[in-house]
Parts: structure tokens; sequence; C-alpha cells
């Protein structure tokens, strides 16, 4: 009996098509998170129907935290980013293209503005969870997202079948496949990967990982990092013994830019504190900015 593990993106479900329902707080993410679960449902629905034993999630949006357990199915067990508990298989599932492609909805690599490089060529989440997972021996059956995202796979994960909800319109629209239609192939292609266990695919990093990374606004802060070394272009260079290590590191490097902007907010309020009332409408602007900045070709 096969234990699944879905790892859940927002962007890429069916029938998310405006940039807002992916923003925490927006009012249009509360459709937002009713999408991602309807598509985590029917894809454990026909797991289950098709012999797995068990189908588990990570919320990997944001950091986590966007899936509302009363509108998933209670069969789905939300777990946290750990392998060890071990499981047969994954899909990638609701995920976007890397930063930079101008055809993809809602391009980047686990924050806007960071680009990553490895194996001597540019990558995205999709590369960075393969290789995790197959450092854990887990293959990939299934990847799903918008047409760039699926476009991405075909390049650089080509064993693994591919399922295509949208396509965008710009980098902060997209345009979906019928919901009822897109869930019908889903079914369709879940329960045959879980017929086809030869077609699983384990995709083993490099070892060590040698990377760079290349932020779109510059900033000191990734630079104090002792063991990066940053080139005359900008790209700060590494290397990690394990896929999941460069994982941990774009996460360091994104908490640190988020903690440098929290604390300017602080003083700006200590400074002002009429700007307080203005909490709402500094995160309006903040989406407007991600819309008008759109894709970024590092």
């Amino acid at each position: 009996m096969t234990r699944v593990l879905i790892i859940a993106d927002m962007e890429g479900v069916t029938g998310l098509e405006r940039y807002e329902q992916c923003v925490r707080r927006h009012p249009e993410y509360a459709e937002g998170v009713r999408l991602l679960c309807r598509e985590i449902d029917v894809i454990a629905d026909s797991a289950l129907s098709s012999g797995a034993r068990t189908v588990s999630v990570i919320d990997w949006h944001g950091g986590g935290g966007n899936i509302d357990r009363d509108q998933l199915d209670a069969r789905v067990d939300v777990v946290a980013e750990d392998l060890a508990p071990g499981y047969d298989l994954a899909m990638l599932i609701g995920f976007h293209p890397m930063a930079g492609d101008p055809n993809g909805f809602i391009s980047h690599t686990m924050r806007q503005g960071l680009a990553v490089e490895a194996s001597d060529r540019q990558i995205g989440e999709l590369s960075l969870l393969s290789w995790w997972l197959g450092e854990h021996g887990v293959p990939v059956g299934l990847i799903s997202g918008d047409r760039a995202a699926t476009a991405e796979a075909d390049r650089l994960l080509p064993d693994t079948p591919c399922h295509t909800v949208k396509r965008a319109e710009s980098w902060g629209r997209a345009s979906c496949v019928p919901a009822e239609q897109s869930y019908e192939a889903l079914r369709t292609r879940v329960a045959r990967v879980l017929e086809q266990r030869e077609r699983w695919t384990v995709y083993r990093p490099p070892a060590p990982v040698r990377f760079q990374l290349k932020l779109r606004d510059p900033n000191p802060i990734p630079g104090l990092i002792p063991w990066l070394n940053e080139d005359a272009d900008g790209w700060l260079a590494g290397e990690v013994p394990h896929a999941r290590d460069l994982i941990d590191l774009i996460d360091v490097v994104s908490a640190l830019i988020n903690l440098q902007h929290r604390n300017e907010f602080i003083e700006a309020l200590a400074e002002d504190p009429a700007l307080r009332a203005k909490i709402d409408e500094a995160r309006n602007d903040r989406v407007a900015l991600a819309m008008e900045q759109g894709y970024w070709k590092p």
C-alpha cells in the first residue's frame, strides 16, 4: 500500500487566476484557500480510491498556514516539512515557474526578486523539491501548475507526467481550464500514476550542491553570511551538502531581509505613530508593487 505525499503550492491550483488570491489578509485570499483545499481533496480522493494507504500534504506556499482543515478531506493529514516519516510517492501540485520566466503566472523562486542557479543552470522550486525528495529516495509521480511551470518540469524533470491547469495572461493574471474539466483530468492522472509505478522517478541532486543566488534588489544582508562569496555581478556563490540545506539557506536569506524590512517599519512607526493606521494601505501598496514589477529576468 502506497503512502502518498502531496507538496502543495498555491499559485498553480485550478481556478486561481489573480495574484491577490495568494496574498494573506487580502480580501481575495479566502477564495484562494478554498481553491487550494479543493484541489488537494480531488487528488487525495483519487489516490485513496486507487489504493493509496495514506495521503499527507505539506503546505508549501509562503511557509505554510494556508490550508483550512475545516475545508479539507478528513482523511488527509497536514504534515510538517519533514520526510523522516517515510513516503512512497510524492506529487508536486499547484506550482508556478522559476524566477524570470516571462510566460509564467507569478513566476518566482521561493521569494520575489531571487534567482537560483545550480549545476550550471537556473532552477526553481520544482527542481529544489525534487532533489530534496530524491535525497530521501522518494520518487515524484506527478507535477501540476500553470503552462510555464509544466514546461519547466518537462525540461528539467522530463520523466514525470504533468498536468496543466492554466496559462498566464500576464505576471499576475491567468486563464484557467474550466474547474470540473481540470479536476476530472487530475483524478484520471492520479489514478494512472498509482497504477504505473515503473514511471515513478527519483531525482537525486549533485553532491555537494554548488549554487549561486542573486537578488533583484541589492541588499547587503545576505552578503554578511561568511561562507557566501559575492562576485562582480552580484551573485552569491556557495556550496552545501544537500538540497535541503539550500532550501533552508534561501529561507534564512528571506527571513533576514523580511526582518530588516520589519525593523525599518517599526522605526518609522516610532517616528510617526499615525502610520499605524496605514498598515492596510501599505499592504495594498506591496501587492500593487508586485504586480507592477512582474517577472524578473536575472
